[in-house]
């Protein structure tokens, strides 16, 4: 077994290991910087913290302590209120990766402590373990540095690099089980995997190519399980907006003490941690149910990114993509979207007063088509109040009667009677009223009345 595991497994065994903890491994390009936290009990908020790099087995060799912190390549600072001394490395090497050691000291040389791996890559890095349950499906991101945008990057199967078997390019990307993704404003390409089965477990490799010998990469271990996996979050994905919250949830399969949420390539917060990177976060663990949740709030455009959790050393990635004010979740403008509900108002609004419109023109057309029709069953009626002042004259069959003197007129003045414009076949088809409440007109037999003709009094 590798002495440095050993030791590693060993410093874990100790009682009272688990009073201090940080992150299992950490990854960063070369040229970069890291800040490392090391959490510790309440108990030990007086006590001298100290960083160390472990070069052998009997061998941790300090190089910064909180009793005399420095401000160089490395640095230290202790919170004692948070209860966490942060580590920072600056200007980072592929020589500075190695195996390090947060430790609290007891008294003399008695010390707890916690290791973490540090991973200093060229060009190109990523996460180390990631476990997700057959049939599932998991997003992989990695990072490279900004000289490499152009370069054409690859995923690659196998134990070793040198028998690494190239299964997707940036240049000839799929859509199938396997899919790759470059953006080059983030500097990081995603690989996803979809429908996994367990024969999917094994080493992968994110590949930036630069020639065939000196191609940068490196690696991830996958391991795709029956049950549940060890660790799993609700989503990869998530988005919010500026001034808002984001939150995640994770589920662990057993039971550890260790469960941080950290910004890949930046730092890292526990549940006795109140920020990250500045920002304000809240992590809950629920130990009956394995289950710890992140939210982050108070959001800026900055806090994009991928983040990861880690619960004993396992890790999942988190993509956090934060909207400017007004736009949705999925990305589209507020405006547009009121202005697109407005634009359907309008239509429904125009549609409701076009089908009033119609049916007023349809009930007037109706109105008028029953009036036409009513006057058509009496048509030519006509009403007329005989004048007593005027002399009337009355057509016959042989002539005109004209000028007959009062009481010798065919009709008495004073009533108002009904004449029909049709030619009367039957006499008794005249009806008359009597308004001052005379006797009707008895017409003749002989009579048609066609007309009536008013003559003026001399």
């Amino acid at each position: 077994m590798d002495p440095l595991m050993l030791l590693f497994l060993l410093i874990a065994g100790l009682p009272g290991a688990d009073s201090v903890s940080t992150v299992s491994w950490v990854s960063v390009l070369s040229g970069g910087s890291v800040t490392i936290p090391c959490f510790y009990d309440d108990r030990y908020k007086t006590h001298l913290k100290y960083w160390c790099r472990v070069n052998n087995m009997d061998l941790c060799t300090p190089i910064v302590h909180t009793d005399s912190p420095q401000e160089g390549k490395v640095s230290v600072r202790d919170d004692p209120d948070k209860q966490v001394f942060t580590v920072t490395f600056k200007n980072l090497t592929a020589r500075d990766s190695s195996y390090f050691w947060c430790g609290v000291k007891i008294s003399g040389r008695s010390y707890f402590g916690d290791q973490v791996a540090l991973s200093v890559t060229d060009g190109v890095f990523t996460v180390k373990w990631v476990h997700v349950q057959r049939g599932g499906s998991v997003t992989i991101p990695c990072f490279y540095e900004d000289r490499y945008k152009t370069h054409v990057k690859y995923w690659c199967r196998g134990y070793d690099v040198r028998s690494c078997t190239p299964i997707v390019h940036t240049d000839s990307p799929q859509e199938g089980k396997v899919s790759v993704r470059d953006d080059p404003d983030q500097r990081v390409f995603t690989v996803t995997l979809n429908n996994l089965t367990v024969g999917d477990s094994g080493h992968y490799w994110c590949h930036v190519e630069i020639s065939e010998a000196s191609d940068l990469r490196d690696r991830v271990s996958l391991s795709v399980t029956e049950g549940s996996p060890e660790l799993s979050v609700d989503k990869q994905e998530v988005t919010g907006v500026e001034g808002g919250s984001v939150s995640v949830q994770g589920r662990y399969g057993y039971s550890v003490n260790k469960k941080l949420w950290c910004k890949i390539g930046g730092s890292c917060a526990s549940e006795r941690s109140v920020s990250l990177d500045g920002r304000p976060v809240l992590i809950r663990d629920d130990r009956v149910n394995r289950v710890f949740s992140v939210t982050m709030m108070e959001l800026e455009r900055k806090d994009t990114g991928w983040y990861w959790c880690d619960a004993g050393g396992l890790q999942i990635p988190v993509h956090i993509t934060v909207n400017p004010i007004g736009m949705t979740e999925y990305g589209g403008n507020n405006e547009n979207l009121s202005s697109l509900v407005q634009l359907v108002l309008y239509v429904v609004l125009g549609s409701l007063v076009l089908l009033l419109v119609i049916i007023i023109i349809t009930w007037k057309v109706w109105d008028k088509h029953k009036k036409k029709m009513a006057k058509r069953q009496n048509t030519g009626s006509t009403e007329l109040t005989l004048n007593p002042d005027h002399e009337y004259a009355v057509t016959n069959r042989s002539g005109i009667i004209e000028g007959a003197p009062p009481g010798q007129t065919s009709v008495e003045p004073g009533l108002h009677v009904t004449y029909s414009s049709n030619v009367l076949r039957n006499p008794e088809q005249v009806s008359s009223r009597c308004s001052s409440h005379r006797p009707a007109v008895t017409p003749a037999s002989d009579v048609i009345y066609s007309s009536v003709a008013l003559k003026h009094r001399e």
